[in-house]
């Protein structure tokens, strides 16, 4: 069996805002755009809108194979995955964050609790990586128009979720909100429409507005 090397991961964007790009149907080009100077996590597709990225993340190992030599090769930025002891490994190139569990918030570097989602995985990430606060985008917990995601259905041998999985992840949001508040985290879904309320709302422009704000005042004090 081959083990293999985890990424430590380090605060580097210790008090930088942050934007994770999930691929809910209300995730657009325009949203990824609103947000191109914010450290910024894409989640599976949605690399396609934000080739920029600095990060990439995408825990089905199955993705990953699906992937290699198509469009992936536009992405510049960080790779990244989880791996558990027994699993395939999606490729050389991919970070690894070892899987601890599936429920809560581990804050050893580089571990990560799964809370059966990318998008959950992502948010672990960039709350190890220091980032406040954090902006969800296409988080939208719920089908619009029958689609779940803003692209197409994803290709054989990849599958598209049913609607009912959505009760779990938001279970597990909810489980995660206090845990994260209690440690400071600043988390804001600025996804217009979201079943996921267990985190402070806001219109998008209005939360970069309000970045914009502070910054300013930052630099005048």
């Amino acid at each position: 069996m081959k083990f293999p090397q985890y990424w430590k991961v380090e605060p580097v964007w210790a008090g930088e805002p942050c934007a994770i790009l999930a691929s809910g149907p209300s995730m657009s080009q325009q949203v990824a755009d609103a947000v191109r100077r914010l450290r910024t996590v894409v989640v599976n597709n949605t690399f396609r809108l934000a080739p920029w990225a600095d990060i990439l993340y995408a825990a089905d190992s199955r993705w990953w194979h699906a992937a290699v030599n198509k469009d992936l090769v536009t992405f510049q930025g960080k790779r990244v995955s989880v791996h558990a002891i027994g699993e395939e490994l999606p490729g050389n190139d991919v970070a690894l964050l070892r899987w601890t569990g599936k429920e809560g918030f581990d804050a050893e570097p580089g571990c990560v609790r799964t809370g059966y989602n990318s998008g959950y995985q992502a948010l672990h990430l960039a709350v190890q990586l220091g980032a406040a606060p954090i902006l969800l985008c296409g988080f939208d917990m719920h089908s619009i128009r029958n689609r779940q995601h803003w692209h197409d259905k994803h290709e054989y041998p990849l599958r598209d979720h049913g609607d009912g999985i959505y009760a779990q992840w938001i279970k597990s949001f909810e489980d995660l909100a206090p845990i994260l508040e209690a440690r400071g985290v600043k988390v804001i879904n600025v996804t217009p429409g979201s079943a996921l309320k267990c985190f402070p709302a806001m219109k998008l422009e209005e939360a970069l507005a309000s970045l914009l704000h502070d910054k300013a005042s930052a630099s005048v004090s």
